[in-house]
C-alpha cells in the first residue's frame, strides 16, 4: 500500500475555499482572472509551456512561425484556465442561466431524431473549448446522459469532480466499469459521452493520421458502437468572445463491419472520427490541449505483448 500523503487533505481544504470565494464573483470577472492566471502561468512553468511549443512544432512544422505558437500557447493555457473555471461555477449554473451564454443551434432537435431510433448515442469529444460543459449542455435540457471518466483516487476531490457534474445532471461511468455502463447506458436510450483524443497506451488502440503524424488512437468507441448499433457524433462546446460558447457538430459516423473485414472497417471509422476532430482542431488551435503528449506512443515502440484494456470488447 502507497504511503498516505498527509498534506493531500490541507491542499484540498485550500482549493474548496479558493473555488468557494471564486464562486462569489460574477461569471465575467471569474473568467477573467482564470484568463490571467492562465497566460502568466504560461511564462512561469516552463515544462508545460516546452511541450506546447514541441506539439506545436510537430503538428505545423514550418507552417507556423515561433510567434505563432508563443501566442497560441499563451491562449491554450488561458483558455484551460477558463474551462476549469467554468466547471467549478456549475454548482450555481441553471437551465436558463446556462441558455444565455451556450449557442446549441439546432444540435437538440438533430440528437432528439437520432435517439428516436432507440439504440442511444456516442457523442465524443476532445479535451477543448468545455467539454465537461457539452455534457452538462444536453443533460440540462433533460437529456439523459453519462461521461466515462478516470476515478480520482483522492477520495474527497473524486466526490469532488463527481458532485459538479451531477449539479447540471451529469452522471459519470467510470472506465473499469465503462463496458457494462455504457452498454446500459445506449440500451435505455441515452448520450454517453467519450473523451477519446489522448494517447494511452493502457488500452488497446491503433496508429491512425493525425496531423500527418501516426497517433496512437483507441477502438473503443467504434468497438462500443458495433456493437450496440449507436451512431457516433464528433461535438465540440467551443469558447467564443464574450465569455459564449457556440456547440459545433461533426458527421453523424454509423459504424458498421464491412464485407466482412472487422479490422479494416473498425479502422475505416476510428479515422473518420479522428479526422472531424483535426478539422475542429486546426480551426481553434488555442483551445485544445497541447500539453498532452499526444504522439507519446511510437509504432516502433509498440509492446509486442497485448495492452491491457480498460475497455474490452471482443
Amino acid at each position: 500500500m502507497a504511503k498516505r500523503k498527509f498534506y493531500r487533505y490541507p491542499v484540498y481544504l485550500l482549493a474548496r475555499l479558493a473555488a468557494g470565494l471564486l464562486s462569489l464573483l460574477p461569471r465575467g470577472w471569474a473568467l477573467g482572472w482564470a484568463n490571467g492566471i492562465g497566460q502568466l502561468g504560461y511564462r512561469l512553468v516552463s515544462r508545460q509551456r516546452e511541450k506546447i511549443l514541441e506539439n506545436l512544432k510537430l503538428a505545423y512544422g514550418d507552417a507556423m512561425s515561433s510567434e505563432e505558437r508563443n501566442s497560441i500557447g499563451r491562449r491554450v493555457m488561458g483558455n484551460m484556465l477558463q474551462t476549469a473555471m467554468d466547471f467549478l461555477l456549475f454548482s450555481r449554473l441553471s437551465r436558463d442561466k446556462m441558455a444565455a451564454f451556450v449557442d446549441v443551434g439546432k444540435a437538440y432537435s438533430f440528437c432528439k431524431d437520432i435517439l428516436q431510433e432507440g439504440k442511444g448515442l456516442i457523442i465524443m469529444t476532445a479535451h477543448m473549448g468545455n467539454w465537461e460543459l457539452l455534457a452538462g449542455s444536453f443533460c440540462m435540457q433533460g437529456f439523459r446522459g453519462a461521461v466515462v471518466g478516470r476515478r480520482i483516487y483522492y477520495e474527497p476531490y473524486n466526490r469532488w469532480i463527481l458532485g459538479l457534474r451531477k449539479a447540471v445532471k451529469v452522471e459519470t461511468i467510470y472506465q473499469n466499469e465503462a463496458v457494462r455502463g455504457v452498454h446500459k447506458q445506449l440500451k435505455a436510450g441515452g448520450i454517453v459521452g467519450l473523451l477519446p483524443d489522448q494517447d494511452r497506451d493502457s488500452v488497446r488502440g491503433i496508429f491512425v493520421d493525425f496531423f500527418g503524424k501516426p497517433a496512437y488512437t483507441t477502438v473503443a468507441p467504434v468497438k462500443f458502437a458495433m456493437h450496440t448499433e449507436a451512431p457516433i457524433l464528433p461535438a465540440f462546446m467551443i469558447r467564443m468572445p464574450g465569455n459564449r460558447y457556440r456547440l459545433i457538430l461533426g458527421n453523424l459516423i454509423r459504424p458498421k463491419i464491412e464485407r466482412g473485414d472487422r479490422e479494416a472497417s473498425i479502422r475505416k471509422y476510428t479515422e473518420a472520427w479522428m479526422k472531424d476532430f483535426e478539422v475542429v482542431i486546426r480551426q481553434y488551435p488555442d483551445q485544445w490541449g497541447w500539453m498532452h503528449d499526444r504522439w507519446k506512443t511510437r509504432p516502433e515502440e509498440t509492446p509486442a505483448a497485448e495492452p491491457k484494456e480498460t475497455v474490452k470488447l471482443s
